[in-house]
Formats: C-alpha cells, structure tokens, sequence
C-alpha cells in the first residue's frame, strides 16, 4: 500500500517545491527517484527502463554543438545585426529579435537560446539607453513559440517525438504552420503591449555605426567546421524517416564529430553541459515510472476517456486546454512527461491518438509562456535580466502574468481552430 502511495506522493512534492522554487529542482528530482529505488517501491533494473535514452542523448548532443558554435560569436554577430537592420527603431528591433529568437529556439533549445540573446539584448538596450524590459519579456515568450516548431527546439518535443516516434520532418509538418501563423499574431500583441513604451525612442544612429560585428565573429575557422557539421545533422533529422537512424545518434554524432574537428582537451567543453537539465530528466522519467507502476496514470487515462465519453475531438481539446493551462503553473516537463504516459495507456482505448500527440505538444510549449514558472527558459531569462541593478523594472511572477496570460490565451485559441481543422474538418 505504502509503496503504491509513495510515487505520486514524491511526485506531488517535487511540483510543489518547483512551484515554490525552495529547492534545486534537479538534486530533489534526483533524490526523490533515489529513494523511490532504496524503498524498493521501483527496482534498479526497473528504474533503468524508464529512462528515455534517446532523450538523453539528443539533449546531450545538442548542448555540445551548441555550446561550442558560442564560442564563435556566431549568436552575437546575428543580435548585432538585427540592431543595425532595425535603423535605430526600438519597435523594429524588438520585433526583429523576436523572429531572430523564434528561429533559432526552433533548432536549438529554447534555454540555449535565452542564455545567449539575452545578455546580448542587455548589452544592446543599454547601449542605446532604452529599457531591457521588454526586449526580455517578448523574447521569452518567442523562446517558447519558436521552440514549438521542431522536434529539438524545446524539452516537452523532445520527450513526445521521442515517446510517439515521431521525426524531425512531422514536426516542421503539424506544428510548423501554426507556430509561423502565433509569430506573426504574438508580433501584433507585442506591439500592442510595448508601443507606448518603445515608440517615441529614436536612437542616434552613430551610435549604432560605431559597432563593428565582423569583430564579434571570434573564429572563423572554428564557424565553418561547426556549421559544416551541424548541416549534416540537421540532414540527418531531415531524413530519419529515410535512415531510421534514431536522433540521438545522429546528435551524438555531430557533437563527438565537432569535438574531434575542434578540440584535443573536451573538458571545459563538458563542464558546459547542463548536467542538471540532464539528471533532472532522468529522475522524472523514474519518478513518473514508479507512478505508472501503480496503475494510478491507466485509471486517470480511463476517467479522462469517459468524462469526454470516448470523443478524440473533444480528448484532444481537453488536453490542450488541460495541459496549457498547467504548464503555465508547473514546469511543463514534468507534466509532459506525465502526459505522455496517460496518451499511451488511451491508445488502447482510443486507438489511434495522432491528435493527442500534437495536443499535449502545442499545451505544453505554448502553456510555458503563461507564467514566470512555467518553461525553464523564462526562470533563466528573467534571472539574468533582474541581475542587473539598473533595471527600471524587475521581472517577476505578477508582471510575467499580465503579458503572459494574453499570449498564452492567443496561443492556446488559434491551436484548438488548427487541430480542429486538421484533424476533424469540422466546425
């Protein structure tokens, strides 16, 4: 009894101490998985199933290549440019590193993306003596849009197209429209929301003359190898359904290539990881299996098949809403994770469950951007930007709401018409 209790006790305690942010969330996780072992409520061998390894090692590889293409300054060239594009306009220029943030967060993570436009928008907003606020605020939630597009370009579609086999390409297919028709609508909000704030700032355009972004690119040499490597991974996630090559291997891959390319001392390459994203995800997967152990993820896949009486149609709505909704109050890789297994059990009630993958995917990236909470990416971004002692306002849990609530809604709106129209045809 004690042993059926306990997963799900463990796993309400994490979201509260992710919520409340008392604790490090991955060395609780880990902990917490830990004992769920020493108990014997899940054993060794058991806890080493649960855990998604080709997760892991797209995750992994991933953080390499981009962690060495950084140091080329390739991030900081492009930031530089949307500067001097922009003509001075501080309405041009956030909009521009919105889709500069959008593109990249679709192939890189979004938490890679943040950590490095947002110091350089920092550096940017005071050098030209205009507010970071919300430059940070909008980058964020595009973090989170652009990230929705692709398999690799935020954590809850890694662990679905990992869990669902789904490839690179279905990705771009069913979420790639409506993160493109989000962009532009978010683009409307955001200038909405910021107008006021940002219109009436004209920069002095010498200013801006006066920065030289070739000098940014710090290794050329270094670029090429990198980008010559990284076309070929992107190749190969383009053509799994081809090669069948899982991708992981094909992101370990590139990255031990790079490192073999670039450097005869990996090490400090290594240290760059983010050793805690990676046990965190280890420890959810053996939490959340220890719970599926107990049967409790097969009677809540049940009861949410009844309360919507066997309807994929309304299924699928209720876990966008669902799901989109919590996301922006608890980490949406946990709840991703969770979900995941709930759609599985459904399978075999509902059959084919397409609609539900794509659901619990566009719920849980687009439901980061309702609160400060809800994606790791926004937590990073904000903690940068309040670091700085001469920001007019810092970013916290009440003023992320405000604008966050708004696209969230706009988010979750436009991707209830789009499933509808893809998948039902009917309105």
């Amino acid at each position: 009894m004690v042993n059926n209790i306990l997963p799900l006790a463990f796993f309400l305690i994490l979201l509260i101490l992710i919520i409340t942010e008392k604790v490090n969330r991955s060395i609780m996780a880990s902990f917490l998985a830990i004992l769920l072992v020493f108990f014997g409520t899940i054993n060794f061998e058991e806890a080493v199933k649960t855990i998604d390894f080709n997760t892991i090692g797209l995750l992994v590889g991933m953080m390499i290549s981009v962690s060495i293409a950084a140091k080329t300054g390739i991030f900081q060239f492009l930031a530089i440019k949307m500067l001097k594009i922009s003509g001075g306009r501080p309405i041009r220029l956030i909009i521009y590193l919105c889709i500069l943030t959008a593109f990249l967060s679709a192939f890189l993570d979004n938490v890679t993306t943040v950590l490095l436009i947002t110091p350089i928008t920092i550096y940017i907003t005071k050098l030209l003596k205009i507010s970071a606020f919300p430059f940070i605020i909008s980058i964020i939630f595009f973090s989170n849009i652009g990230g929705t597009a692709t398999l690799i370009g935020d954590p809850p579609n890694i662990i679905i197209g990992s869990e669902a086999r789904l490839s690179f390409n279905q990705f771009l297919i069913y979420n790639g429209p409506i993160v493109l028709i989000n962009i532009f609508l978010s683009l409307l909000v955001i200038f909405l929301m910021f107008k006021k704030k940002l219109r009436h700032k004209i920069i002095e355009k010498n200013i801006i003359k006066e920065i030289k972004e070739e000098s940014l690119i710090r290794d050329r040499v270094l670029l090429v190898k990198v980008l010559f490597v990284l076309f070929f991974v992107l190749l190969g996630f383009l053509t799994h359904n081809i090669t069948h090559i899982e991708n992981s291997i094909i992101a370990l891959s590139g990255a031990f290539l790079i490192l073999l390319l670039t450097t005869k001392e990996p090490d400090h390459t290594y240290k760059e990881i983010e050793w805690a994203t990676i046990f965190f995800f280890i420890a959810l997967f053996v939490i959340v299996g220890a719970i599926e152990k107990t049967g409790f993820l097969k009677l809540i896949s049940e009861k949410l098949v009844d309360l919507t009486q066997g309807n994929l149609e309304l299924t699928t709505m209720a876990i966008l809403f669902f799901v989109g909704i919590l996301s922006g109050f608890i980490d949406n890789i946990p709840i991703t994770v969770v979900f995941v297994e709930i759609i599985k059990k459904m399978s075999l009630t509902l059959g084919d469950v397409s609609p539900l993958w794509w659901a619990l995917s566009l719920g849980a990236c687009f439901g980061g951007n309702m609160t400060l909470i809800g994606a790791s990416a926004n937590i990073v971004a904000a903690d940068i930007y309040n670091k700085n002692d001469d920001n007019d306002e810092k970013i916290n849990y009440s003023n992320f709401l405000k604008y966050g609530f708004l696209i969230n809604l706009l988010s979750l709106l436009t991707s209830a018409i789009y499933l509808k129209f893809i998948f039902f045809k009917t309105f």
